[in-house]
């Protein structure tokens, strides 16, 4: 029997990855079973669990294939290494979270990453099991933590003065971030016209973001 190379492999899961992203095309993702993919990818079922054992797995890889050369970490980077005010720099950091989302919304891997995140709202071992290997939750969670630790320092520097427990303020911003989430899965289980719609309340959501964090942190 000859030897299965890893580039054998590759061009197996990423021909099944490329079927899901045609399913997911034409069906929403809570309705999408492993029998589906099994369908359009012309595979046995044997073949299929060869390479993935689950549903989850498969969504992993797809959304992590389509994310991979969007950079919102290094926008951050350089926006917290910035000469700009403080003030300035916390906002642009909340504006391009918003513009990364909304740039992802514009794909229907935007539209599988908040499915998922409705889909398993109160899956805790799910969430802890998926979530952790996204890149795109990865880079949301790296840039969620460097403003945090941004506005730690600037709060023990004395430049921020917080008008209410830090710890409230982080709260706030977590909770905004999540509502946006549920919203924007709303709008992109609509038609595509409205789909303009949805991105265009995602930058107007993280600007009024910004402004309520800055708020906060003024005297």
């Amino acid at each position: 029997m000859p030897k299965v190379t890893d580039e054998y492999i590759a061009d197996r899961k990423n021909f099944i990855i490329k079927c899901t992203g045609e399913i997911l095309r034409e069906k929403p993702l809570y309705l999408i079973t492993m029998r589906d993919v099994i369908k359009k990818a012309g595979f046995s079922q044997g073949v299929i669990y060869r390479y993935y054992t689950n549903l989850d797995e498969i969504y992993v890889d797809f959304i992590n294939n389509h994310t991979a050369n969007i950079f919102l970490e290094q926008k951050i980077d350089a926006l917290l290494s910035s000469e700009e005010a403080e003030k300035i720099i916390l906002a642009e950091c909340f504006i391009v979270m918003g513009e990364y989302i909304e740039e992802l919304m514009k794909s229907v891997v935007g539209k599988t990453f908040f499915e998922l995140t409705v889909l398993y709202a109160y899956d805790f071992e799910k969430r802890a099991a998926i979530f952790p290997k996204l890149k795109f939750k990865q880079s949301l969670e790296y840039t969620q933590h460097k403003i945090v630790e941004y506005i730690l320092n600037k709060v023990e520097k004395g430049i921020f003065q917080p008008q209410i427990p830090v710890r409230s303020i982080i709260l706030f911003v977590s909770g905004f971030i999540d509502g946006i989430a549920q919203s924007v899965v709303i709008h992109t289980t609509e038609d595509d016209n409205h789909n303009s719609e949805a991105a265009l309340d995602i930058r107007e959501m993280f600007q009024t973001l910004a402004k309520a964090v800055i708020s906060f942190l003024e005297v």
